[in-house]
């Protein structure tokens, strides 16, 4: 059996059974296949072999490779320890069951690896299978900003690796080594100048990259198209003279996509102090932007685009941001014909301009279960707002049903991380307006269709119809959570 059809962004591991010529009385193994990931700047890698023959007797599954080799090795000239070729090596990690061999390759291209293995169980009947493995994404495993300019198996950059994507040809996945933690410090800004690349981080409380208060962080500008990143801090990224969006700034590229990030600590000195959008289509989900100041509007998130150009911000908390201007916050000022649409937004608790959040402009606008504490300024008219909640509400006129204004308290705790999941929000107790206030059957919610969960992960709804804003509120039994005393 061989590999067909393998995703270009993939490591597949196939294990191909053998004829059944299996020596010394070997036990055949299970054609199922077995897909894994690895990259194309390996380094001494593990890849479990093992992980689903069967090589068992008598109820007794003990399985071990003990050699590998070239492909066109015959079954009994295979008894090497390691084997390699000018795409990679590969050699035995270990003795005894459930052993595994390691990978390491310094390519610098996408590459078909392969060979073969032998394998024993615990009455030393033996048996081969061949492995392919498509090297084809690259992984950072260094938090240093400079290099050599390649990424191989012994130093590979963020930037190195944006650099490799952009150069490629192909669609292109970027991954973080599992044991890397800590802060990229940038020495400027990155600039993602690729179609189809993807960066996933490990989590936004494993890898900050920083702009050192010196630089933006993240540019994405025109020609840009189908960027997608997840799992990553962005701080301190800095702009001066008349730039905006210290954080990231994307710039009329398209379907660029934002998924569990956290976006902190930065300071323009125009708009956007955490991400500025201008003329792009842009979706957000499961995100925290906090901290950020803007000298003009902005503080939080800036957008500003005309026709054609869809935003979605989903399961966000924007909070403790601020501005000189307007939209500490978030600020919109959207032309005719550019479609944005907030569901489960929280923007709650960003002071310091004339408005706290601001939508502006004539651009069409869908505000969906969100909240704005202390409140918002909506000059726009072409808003369809449902099942949402205003503290206080101004400078204009929302259309809609099942929504509250010029409210009392709302009781949002304040800004702290919720789950362990290193992202920061505002928790609540059913004794908020928040709690239940979503009506499934008026508007787009999507509780428990389209948004099955919120930013936090807890699941939506989990007490009858689903919460305002970005948190959805889950009971928990400090009893069994503290112990009993």
């Amino acid at each position: 059996m061989r590999a067909t059809n393998l995703n270009p962004l993939l490591l597949t591991l196939l294990v191909v059974a053998c004829p059944h010529e299996a020596f010394a009385g070997g036990v055949p193994f299970t054609s199922d296949d077995l897909n894994l990931e690895s990259a194309i700047n390996s380094n001494a890698v593990v890849l479990d072999l093992l992980g689903n023959d069967d090589s068992g007797i008598n109820n007794d599954d003990y399985k071990e490779v003990i050699a590998v080799c070239d492909i066109n090795s015959s079954d009994q000239d295979c008894t090497g320890n390691s084997y390699s070729d000018a795409i990679g090596s590969v050699s035995i990690n270990g003795t005894g069951n459930n052993n595994n061999v390691v990978l390491t390759s310094d390519g610098n291209a996408s590459a078909l690896f392969q060979f073969k293995y032998v394998m024993q169980n615990s009455a030393f009947s033996t048996g081969t299978a061949v492995a392919e493995v498509a090297l084809s994404y690259v992984e950072v495993n260094s938090l240093s900003d400079s290099g050599s300019g390649g990424c191989d198996s012994a130093e590979c950059t963020l930037r190195e690796a944006i650099v490799f994507a952009a150069n490629d040809g192909e669609a292109s996945l970027i991954n973080f080594a599992r044991d890397l933690n800590g802060t990229i410090v940038l020495s400027n800004q990155l600039t993602i100048d690729s179609i189809d690349l993807s960066i996933i981080g490990p989590g936004a409380n494993s890898i900050t990259v920083s702009g050192n208060d010196q630089n933006r962080v993240f540019m994405v500008p025109a020609g840009s198209e189908r960027f997608f990143m997840s799992g990553l801090t962005i701080s301190n990224g800095k702009t001066f003279v008349n730039d905006s969006g210290a954080g990231i700034l994307i710039e009329n590229a398209t379907e660029t996509r934002f998924e569990n990030l956290r976006i902190t600590d930065n300071d323009s000195i125009q708009d956007g102090g955490g991400l500025f959008i201008s003329n792009a289509g842009f979706i957000m989900i499961n995100s925290e932007i906090s901290l950020n100041s803007a000298n003009n509007n902005g503080g939080g998130i800036a957008i500003s685009g005309g026709f054609g150009n869809e935003v979605i911000i989903e399961n966000v908390t924007i909070s403790n941001n601020q501005s000189s201007n307007f939209g500490d916050g978030l600020f919109i000022n959207s032309s005719s014909g550019q479609n944005t649409l907030l569901r489960f937004v929280t923007a709650a608790f960003n002071f310091g301009g004339i408005t706290d959040n601001h939508i502006a402009g004539a651009g069409n606008v869908t505000i969906e279960s969100s909240v704005f504490d202390p409140g918002l300024s909506i000059p726009n008219s072409n808003n369809i707002t449902n099942n949402s909640i205003f503290k206080n509400l101004s400078d204009g006129n929302i259309f809609g049903s099942n929504n509250l204004t010029d409210t009392d308290d709302l009781f949002l705790e304040p800004l702290a991380e919720i789950n362990n999941s290193g992202f920061y929000g505002h928790s609540f107790d059913t004794n908020s307006l928040l709690y239940n206030h979503v009506d499934n059957m008026i508007g787009n919610a999507g509780c428990e269709v389209t948004v099955t969960s919120d930013q936090f992960g807890n699941p939506r709804p989990t007490d009858g119809q689903c919460d305002a804003g970005a948190y959805e509120y889950i009971y928990i039994d400090l009893i069994f959570t503290n112990g009993f005393e």
